[in-house]
């Protein structure tokens, strides 16, 4: 008598598909509230009073800016990513209703992903489809193109990453120079007046320490955020990988319906 284990299938578990989006969202409203916070609290007017260069709301400006500039394009990705799922489930479906689903998306709805596949497309039904007239292989020529066009806000993030710790030092000399000018522009140090050119020094060192603090941790708040944008178009490059494949697009492309309006869309790249 043998006894046989019921197992079930193994389902894969996906996140939601605007899960990036949606943990910016949450750490962004925590970064507004903890503003509105300090603010409460009056550090807004301590670090008015003591940054004497205004560097650290120049920082804050740039990073609320840069903030928005990443959650819009995490959401584009994650658009991208839920296109990209859609034409890889179609294929593998490969049913009537899909294909006249995947019509009407292509007509209605146009990506990124859909000018990829056109694209690929176009190139596999040349006459020449493995090599191009200088010798590369145009299939990963356009897919390089693609790869850098999502990729290239992450590095814009990445300069601007860069500039505010760069404002943040540019802060710091500033300070120090402030508190050099105390020494030369005022009295000599005495007993008398040691006090008043301990204050006069203050004003500078505070334009160094709110500088170099706002640079610090506006730039690695916003390394979290390109992480999150990165995660999300490394996901989309995958997808673009498994589009790619010769097969997949003689797959996509077999129905009547699709090829038709890929047709076109070729006919129009050609021109």
């Amino acid at each position: 008598m043998t006894i046989r284990k019921k197992t079930k299938p193994f389902t894969e578990s996906k996140t939601h598909p605007f899960y990036y989006f949606l943990v910016w969202f949450l750490m962004f409203n925590l970064i507004i509230f903890s503003g509105f916070v300090m603010v409460d609290q009056g550090y807004g007017e301590k670090v008015l009073n003591a940054d004497r260069s205004y560097i650290s709301f120049l920082i804050a400006a740039i990073f609320l800016g840069s903030s928005i500039y990443c959650a819009i394009h995490i959401f584009k990705s994650c658009q991208y990513l839920i296109r990209a799922e859609m034409l890889i489930q179609s294929v593998k479906e490969k049913g009537t209703n899909t294909a006249h689903t995947q019509k009407r998306d292509l007509s209605e709805q146009r990506s990124l992903v859909d000018d990829f596949i056109t694209e690929l497309a176009a190139t596999y039904k040349t006459q020449e489809n493995d090599k191009s007239n200088n010798g590369i292989n145009q299939a990963n020529y356009i897919f390089e193109i693609y790869v850098d066009e999502l990729r290239s806000p992450s590095e814009i993030l990445g300069f601007i990453i860069d500039v505010l710790i760069r404002l943040g030092l540019i802060g710091t000399i500033i300070g120090f120079i402030l508190m050099l000018q105390s020494f030369v522009s005022g009295p000599s140090p005495s007993a008398e007046n040691i006090q008043e050119l301990l204050i006069t020094m203050s004003s500078g060192m505070g334009t160094a320490l709110y500088t170099t603090f706002a640079g610090l941790i506006a730039s690695t708040l916003l390394g979290v955020q390109q992480i999150l944008l990165n995660k999300n178009v490394e996901k989309i490059i995958a997808s673009l990988i498994r589009l790619s494949d010769k097969k997949f697009l003689i797959s996509f492309t077999s129905t009547d319906q699709t090829e038709d309006i890929l047709a076109d869309d070729i006919q129009h790249v050609k021109v």
